[in-house]
């Protein structure tokens, strides 16, 4: 049956959608004429709008925080759908939908992405990743694009990182984040910062050795690359145990967060490779960390270890919290996890 062969994703908590459902006024069969495709700037990235939902966490913070207000404990009883749609598509949808004044552009296992109008749930576009033949797809899922200029991002699983029209889904490049025959591949939602598209990838338990890279927006060329797992003539370098290093590791499976102030983007870091410790003595630095990157250089600022040598496989994957705070009777900056 229908019902057993593909998923839907129904949107309605949170989002503008909702809003017509609270207030009895249904979107479902609507037209609504799209004004033209609204580019995303660097201060439409540090302030959002209310009724936008421009990055993974919505916020460089990462607070994940909608200041909207039109639903409340007292309304929320009355939300209903306001329309639902279907993917075609099985597995894990891990999609955040990101949104742009009315446009809507969520992502699929396989990586698809579809454009939506969020008022009424009609498909404007979409995109399906064509990959290499005899791919290999250990998580085939995504959970998101970020947007920056005219372009939607999106990593993939064959572990490249593709930019399309946000206004008509046509692919303007595509890069390898890394060679995906080593076994890694991408699910997570890239960072637009200041012109770059900051993405890393995942593959620890296929013995890769993790990275995050920055990317020029328009070009797709490469600005920057940094190992989540140094190699011996580098910082940290001595807690790898000869060439243990080179499938370390330390994947990087949720997007970071960033602070304009300091120019710092931060990002998590999964266990070290391979699961079996006693094959990798030493702390095995930079797994189960928290990174703190130049975002222009990619240049490690600062870090911090939560499980050295880890050997149960917990991870330390999702970015901090930035959050300014009082300590001793001063504003004090701080990365909470």
């Amino acid at each position: 049956m229908r019902s057993q062969r593909v998923r839907y994703l129904t949107f309605w908590l949170g989002l503008p959608i909702a809003l017509f459902a609270a207030h009895g006024v249904h979107a479902q069969g609507v037209h609504v004429e799209l004004t033209p495709y609204p580019t995303v700037t660097d201060e439409r990235l540090q302030h959002p709008e209310a009724g936008d939902w421009l990055m993974y966490r919505r916020t460089y913070d990462g607070s994940g925080f909608s200041p909207l207000k039109q639903i409340t404990p007292s309304n929320i009883r009355r939300l209903t759908l306001a329309w639902s749609v279907s993917t075609d598509l099985l597995g894990a949808h891990e999609t955040t939908p990101i949104v742009n004044r009315g446009r809507m552009f969520i992502t699929t296992p396989q990586n698809n992405i579809i454009a939506l109008d969020a008022k009424t749930g009609t498909q404007l576009w979409r995109y399906t990743r064509k990959y290499p033949d005899g791919l290999f797809q250990l998580h085939p899922t995504n959970r998101g694009v970020a947007l920056y200029g005219d372009y939607v991002y999106m990593a993939t699983t064959d572990c490249a990182l593709v930019a399309l029209d946000a206004a008509t889904g046509k692919e303007v490049w595509n890069v390898p984040l890394d060679d995906y025959k080593t076994g890694c591949y991408s699910t997570l939602a890239p960072l637009a910062v200041r012109g770059k598209i900051i993405a890393g990838y995942s593959g620890g338990e296929l013995g890769v050795r993790g990275s995050v890279s920055a990317f020029h927006a328009l070009t797709g060329k490469r600005i920057w690359k940094t190992y989540t797992v140094p190699a011996p003539n580098e910082p940290g370098g001595d807690t790898w145990k000869g060439e243990t290093y080179k499938r370390g590791g330390g994947s990087t499976w949720i997007t970071g967060v960033y602070d304009p102030a300091t120019n710092t983007t931060y990002w998590g870091t999964g266990n070290p490779g391979p699961w079996v410790a006693d094959d990798r003595p030493g702390d095995n630095l930079y797994t189960d960390s928290t990174l703190a990157l130049d975002a222009d250089t990619g240049k490690i600022k600062s870090y911090h270890q939560y499980t050295p040598h880890d050997s149960f496989d917990w991870d330390e994957v999702s970015a901090p919290l930035l959050i300014d705070t009082e300590v001793d009777g001063k504003l004090t900056k701080t990365a909470t996890a």
